[in-house]
Parts: C-alpha cells; sequence; structure tokens
C-alpha cells in the first residue's frame, strides 16, 4: 500500500503542476486578448475618424486601375467610406472581432470588354468574380447555336475592402487590403503593441496614396524582407523566377504555417474575462 501512495501522491503533483502551466497560460492569454481589444478599439475609432474626414472633404485623390481586357484606368476617385464591425459576447461583455473599412473608387468611363472565346470567356468572368466587381455579360451564339463571343459592360467602380482581425491569443493583428493597389490582395500582420498613432498615420497616407512607408513596418513585414533579401542573394532557379510580390507571398504563406498556434484555451479565456 505504501507504494501505491506513493504513486499516487506522484499523480497528484502532476496534475496539479499541469493545472498550475494551464492557468498560467490561461493568464498570459487573457493579457494577449486584452491588449488586441485595446488596440482594435483605437484602430476603430481612428477609421471612423478618418472616414467621417474623408467623406465630408472630397478627397483630390486618384487611382489607377488595370482592367484585363480593356487597360489601364488612371482617374478612379475614392468615394463613401463606412466602417463597421463584427461583435461577440462573453457574457453580457462586448468585444470586437473585426474592423471593415470599405469604400468604392469611380470613374466617368465606360468600361466594356469583349472576348471571342469559350475559355476567354470564362477567364474574364472568373476574373472580374474575384475582384468582386460587378458586370452584366452578353453572349452570342454563332449559326452552330454555339457561345463563340461575349462583351462584359462592366460598372464603372471598383469596391475595395479593408479588414483587421486578430489572433486573440498570440496578440497578433491582420490587415487585409483587397483591390486598393490594382485588382489583388496585400497582407500585412502587426504585433498588437506595433500598432499606435504613428503606424495608423502611415496606414492613412497608405490608404490615400501619399509618401510613406508604412509597407515596411512590423516586425513581421521586416522578417518577411530580409528572407527575400537573403533568398535573391542565393536563389534557386524557380525563386529567381519571382518577382517581389509574389515571393513576399510565398515567404508569408510559410510563415503562416509555422505560425499556427493551439486554439484550446478560449474556455479558460471566457471564464477569466467573466469575472468582474
Amino acid at each position: 500500500m505504501a507504494f501505491l501512495d506513493e504513486l499516487k501522491k506522484e499523480a497528484d503533483a502532476l496534475k496539479e503542476q499541469e493545472q498550475n502551466l494551464t492557468q498560467a497560460r490561461a493568464m498570459e492569454v487573457t493579457q494577449s486578448f486584452l491588449l488586441v481589444q485595446s488596440r482594435l478599439r483605437a484602430i476603430l475609432l481612428y477609421l471612423q475618424e478618418l472616414a467621417k474626414h474623408l467623406n465630408t472633404v472630397s478627397a483630390n485623390t486618384t487611382r489607377t486601375y488595370y482592367i484585363d481586357g480593356f487597360g489601364t484606368i488612371d482617374d478612379f476617385r475614392p468615394e463613401r467610406f463606412v466602417v463597421n464591425t463584427d461583435r461577440f459576447h462573453v457574457d453580457e461583455k462586448e468585444f470586437i472581432k473585426v474592423i471593415y473599412l470599405r469604400f468604392s473608387c469611380k470613374t466617368s468611363q465606360k468600361i466594356v470588354i469583349e472576348k471571342n472565346s469559350p475559355s476567354l470567356i470564362e477567364m474574364e468572368r472568373q476574373y472580374l468574380w474575384q475582384a468582386n466587381v460587378k458586370f452584366q455579360c452578353t453572349e452570342f451564339k454563332n449559326e452552330k447555336g454555339h457561345v463563340d463571343r461575349a462583351t462584359f459592360d462592366v460598372v464603372n467602380e471598383i469596391p475595395v475592402h479593408i479588414k483587421f482581425s486578430a489572433d486573440f491569443e498570440n496578440a497578433k493583428i491582420f490587415l487585409a487590403i483587397k483591390n486598393l493597389n490594382g485588382l489583388t490582395v496585400n497582407e500585412f500582420t502587426f504585433d498588437a503593441d506595433e500598432v499606435d498613432e504613428t503606424l495608423l498615420d502611415e496606414f492613412a497616407k497608405y490608404l490615400l496614396g501619399k509618401p510613406t512607408n508604412f509597407m515596411e513596418l512590423g516586425r513581421h513585414q521586416q522578417a518577411i524582407k530580409q528572407k527575400i533579401a537573403v533568398k535573391r542573394a542565393n536563389p534557386d532557379a524557380a525563386y529567381a523566377k519571382l518577382n517581389q510580390s509574389a515571393a513576399a507571398k510565398l515567404d508569408a504563406g510559410a510563415e503562416g504555417e509555422k505560425s499556427s498556434g493551439k486554439k484550446g484555451l478560449f474556455g479558460a479565456l471566457k471564464s477569466l474575462l467573466s469575472r468582474d
């Protein structure tokens, strides 16, 4: 029996140690969560004020977009800035989950695209869908009844979607910008403690096409930049052919795979947050 008692004591000690580690980790996650929330609130207030100013004062900014099948248009003007959020609740407390900034870039030009084969028609349709650009497609059939030509009447405005989201456990803030610099997506990652008024000012300059170093801000972006520099100094055959944007996307994807963290502590987190 003495040996069994000893085993029981050892098991109890291990269980207590595990509980202490779990509680310590939960407290760490709580601190990260609250830090991210404070930064998301700061972002929300900044964007609301920015949108208010931009909707009141007509922006002198114009943006240039290349539209496949049509060409380059350089007189798109931003308008109708709107900010909103997704939120969630823990007990009766409300928290920010995602922040959205949306606006449109509009041109006075009429955009009509013509494609002359089924494969090109489908490629153009997918291209416009993926960019969230509205269009009306009119198809024309040949004497055999097969579609061999189509025209796309494209709405003369491009929707720009900007999304701030977060990894609450690891205190990261993610920024995804769609259709600002062409019909593409740019993604950024910041540690929560990097998000301050200076960074948001640089973001606003980036948004309005003003001179800025925004794309170089943040430890994550700097790390990717260094990786690209190292790989380009000693490239393999495939990597050497990539442009900077494609290389950055490749490295960012690899970085994302490595950083996917555990998500099992939110039960403990909610319990801690619900306490007064």
